[in-house]
This record gives C-alpha cells, structure tokens and sequence, in this order.
C-alpha cells in the first residue's frame, strides 16, 4: 500500500494557494524519513521480522 503522499501535497498546495518550490523544502526532511525508512525495513531483516517474531508467528 502506497502513502498518498504526492496527492496530498498537490490538494495542500491548492487549497493554500502557494507554490512546490515555496512548499518543497519543508518536505524535504519527511521525504528522507521516508526513504530510510524503505532503506531500513528492505535491507535490515530484522526491522521488518520484529513483529512476527513478537506475536508468535516466526
């Protein structure tokens, strides 16, 4: 499941009358946790198994 991130951002910019370039870098600190999130979760194993392990199913 993909965030609405981009979608969410254009009807922001709309709805405040302003600009991506006034608005972007405010963004830019949420798109880097975003993406070391992806980083994190797809090349530590660990990150992504510590719920099942938590609950049993591992």
């Amino acid at each position: 499941m993909k965030a609405p991130v981009g979608n969410a951002l254009f009807v922001g910019i709309k709805v405040g009358r302003t600009t991506l370039a006034k608005v972007m870098p405010y963004m830019l600190m949420y798109y880097a946790a975003i993406i070391l999130g992806l980083l994190l979760v797809t090349y530590i194993p660990a990150v992504s198994m510590v719920l099942p392990q938590v609950t049993g199913l591992v």
